[in-house]
């Protein structure tokens, strides 16, 4: 098994990235997403202090070739992951239909899809940028991460009034959300060849099913704390005698 995870592109994906996400964004704030654009920025900072303080200066498990300077790439690398990804899960969490979740879907897959194809072929600007992360000592840590995040879930279930509808259903409903978002960046990754071909069941599977399923859990309790408040809100103005308290 490879634990070795690297991706070699040229600066044109990075414009191209960029702008996808700005369309992104564009598209949350039209459909009146803020809570998700919040979580985004949020996403952002926590990807970029997991990858340039944590990652690269203290672990040195990530490496860099870049043609500027390390850090200002990371603001990017952390920005365009974090807003896309933090984003996408939090408008997840709140749809009450399937075929929005389907569209949704498709515009995250086909975005990046889009973005990596293209980048393979024009050649604005060739700069090639390497980025790797040695992943021999993490999977052990994600592995309990994600385990002992849904296991909080299931107490909080029984010990937290807001969560108190969460059901086993749901609780798969959220590991197939942070699965298939990360997955989305994977297969972009291999279709495009950013990422090397080797070992892709590994990098298909075991990064998609835990990658991003380490912070799910924690994302929809901070989700259900915000929307419980709301409700909160609403229903103490419209009947000032309710409970504070919603159920989630």
């Amino acid at each position: 098994m490879n634990n070795y995870v690297a991706r070699t592109f040229d600066m044109d994906f990075v414009y191209l990235d960029i702008l996808f996400c700005v369309v992104w964004m564009i598209v949350l704030f039209k459909q009146k997403h803020t809570l998700a654009l919040c979580f985004g920025l949020f996403g952002a900072l926590v990807v970029f202090l997991a990858d340039d303080i944590l990652w690269l200066r203290i672990q040195q498990t990530r490496f860099l070739d870049v043609p500027f300077n390390h850090d200002l790439f990371l603001v990017y690398f952390s920005f365009t992951y974090g807003m896309i990804e933090f984003s996408y899960v939090t408008v997840m969490f709140g749809t009450k239909s399937v075929k929005t979740g389907v569209l949704w879907t498709l515009f995250l897959y086909g975005g990046w899809m889009t973005t990596a194809l293209i980048s393979q072929h024009v050649g604005i600007d060739d700069r090639t940028i390497d980025i790797g992360r040695d992943m021999s000592n993490a999977r052990i840590v994600q592995v309990a991460m994600v385990s002992g995040g849904y296991l909080l879930l299931l107490l909080l279930k029984y010990t937290w009034r807001p969560m108190k509808s969460l059901t086993f259903r749901r609780m798969f409903y959220l590991l197939i959300i942070g699965f298939l978002v990360h997955f989305g960046m994977e297969i972009t990754l291999l279709a495009s060849e950013i990422r090397p071909a080797e070992d892709y069941v590994h990098v298909l599977l075991f990064n998609s099913l835990l990658e991003f399923n380490t912070g799910i859990p924690i994302l929809y309790i901070l989700w259900t704390a915000f929307r419980s408040r709301k409700e909160s809100g609403s229903s103490g103005q419209e009947e000032p005698q309710s409970s504070p308290l919603a159920s989630g």
